[in-house]
């Protein structure tokens, strides 16, 4: 090899060498800090708001499944002038019980998109990750308690649900 090379070569691995133990030099300074540049990525957040958004989905799914039985009964029924269904007690209940499952279900959505936006800004840098544990952690908190409240009322819901029977007066 040329003696010029071998020079060039030598700057660019000195170079390196330069670079590698200028690293070492700033993490020690910061430890645990990021450095600009780099980006640390939790995955919490994302895991939480993938549970809430399927809770979500399941609740929706429930009560668009809910609804087309209850349409195809009426549509059923509705060419019979003769008989004219009433709901059992049964039926009142479970109607009022799915009323309160819904309910939860709305707060567990609402807290879902408000983390979401939180979510949103952090990734798109417009607030530190300080920032969005601030404002992200009111409505985690609100949503996993919506989502045990709606767990437990979808329970009681399942309870009565069979139960339910129409009557022909």
């Amino acid at each position: 090899m040329p003696p010029e090379h071998d020079d060039y070569r030598e700057n660019q691995l000195a170079a390196l060498r330069r670079y590698v133990s200028d690293l070492d030099v700033r993490r020690q300074q910061h430890p645990g800090q990021d450095q600009p540049g780099e980006r640390r990525r939790t995955i919490w957040p994302w895991l939480l708001a993938t549970l809430l958004l399927m809770a979500v989905s399941l609740a929706g799914g429930i009560a668009l499944g809910g609804q087309r039985r209850a349409s195809g009964f009426a549509s059923a029924t509705a060419s019979s002038v003769a008989a004219a269904p009433t709901a059992s007690p049964e039926c009142a209940e479970a109607v009022e019980r799915a009323n309160a499952s819904m309910s939860h279900a709305v707060r567990v959505s609402a807290a879902l998109r408000e983390h979401t936006e939180v979510m949103n800004r952090l990734l798109n840098g417009k607030i530190d990750a300080t920032a969005a544990l601030r404002a992200g952690t009111p409505s985690l908190i609100a949503g996993s308690a919506e989502s045990a409240r709606f767990d437990v009322a979808l329970a009681d819901y399942k309870k009565v649900v069979d139960r339910c029977k129409l009557r022909t007066s």
